[in-house]
């Protein structure tokens, strides 16, 4: 049961990387396309420093193609997950990307001939239903609105594009190291978030962000050393058990996020300003619980 230690771990570990993430972009960056292409950066660094364990023979191009598109979909995910983040909340952005396992359920539906059950299409309902709740709940302290639906939308494709991201990585786990895709795919998200870096107003402030020490600690920690473990702890759950198993696992990182956030909206810390009761918080609990719980469904049938 090894698999579900490390997929676990990942979970919690991105949890953790989510919150400092609204913070990072709420407190010390001020923009979430900033954000984005400094995130690339950190990709690269990790992609270069796994280089030395990565191993590059036994298979053809077509396969090294497949991991740098796992990457490319990966940063693409980060990019609309970071956008969003800028003015939302952190734990109404976690649920809904959070719903990547359905879309991994469909691609092997269409891609690999595996049956969905009724069963598993209630679920889908249940979830969609779920991250709705969680995106279109009333407004928290810390957000002058709910999310809305074009911004939901446009989450929910952050979603898919990383459920794309995590089927690729599953297709050529056989054929592919583990460090060797971890490489590929670093540097695949990472070319893929520092294209932002064409955008206007994205140098300069990527300019401030590296001049500033304390910010730049917290950055290097947050998105060079903890996600490396958590990137880390999902290979080694994928490599030693099965995607769909380790995708229902990782389904709890919402739990984690919203736990985190409560923790750190106490007065006495004071980090987060989420809002501890009342309708929005209600709502979004339950939001939150159908979200997981449907997630779990479609990844078990």
């Amino acid at each position: 049961m090894e698999w579900m230690v490390f997929a676990a771990a990942s979970a919690f570990t991105f949890a953790l990387v989510s919150v400092l993430d609204k913070i990072l972009i709420s407190d010390h960056v001020g923009s979430g396309k900033i954000f984005v292409a400094a995130v690339g950066g950190a990709q690269v660094l990790l992609g270069i420093a796994t280089l030395p364990l990565a191993t590059f023979s036994g298979f053809d191009a077509s396969v090294i193609t497949v991991a740098l598109l796992s990457g490319v979909f990966s940063g693409t995910y980060l990019i609309g997950m970071f956008i969003i983040m800028e003015s939302q909340d952190v734990s109404r952005v976690v649920p809904v990307v959070s719903t990547y396992p359905i879309f991994v359920a469909f691609l092997a539906f269409l891609f690999l001939d595996e049956h969905v059950s009724i069963f598993a299409w209630a679920c889908v309902i249940v979830t969609v239903i779920g991250a709705a709740m969680v995106s279109l709940a009333p407004k928290s302290i810390n957000s002058t609105e709910g999310v809305g639906i074009l911004a939901l939308l446009f989450l929910l494709l952050a979603s898919m594009s990383f459920g794309l991201s995590q089927f690729l990585s599953k297709t050529i786990a056989e054929e592919m190291t583990m460090w060797t895709q971890f490489s590929l795919r670093a540097f695949g998200g990472g070319i893929t978030c520092g294209l932002l870096i064409f955008l206007p107003g994205v140098r300069q402030g990527l300019v401030t962000l590296f001049t500033n020490f304390k910010t730049m600690m917290v950055f290097s920690i947050t998105e060079i050393v903890l996600v490396f473990f958590a990137i880390l702890f999902f290979f080694l759950s994928v490599y030693s058990g099965e995607i769909y198993l380790t995708a229902t696992v990782m389904a709890t990182r919402p739990l984690f996020v919203f736990a985190l956030t409560l923790l750190l909206s106490i007065p006495v810390i004071g980090l987060f300003k989420e809002s501890v009761r009342g309708k929005a918080m209600t709502t979004r609990a339950t939001g939150i619980v159908l979200t997981v719980g449907g997630v779990i469904g479609v990844s078990l049938t």
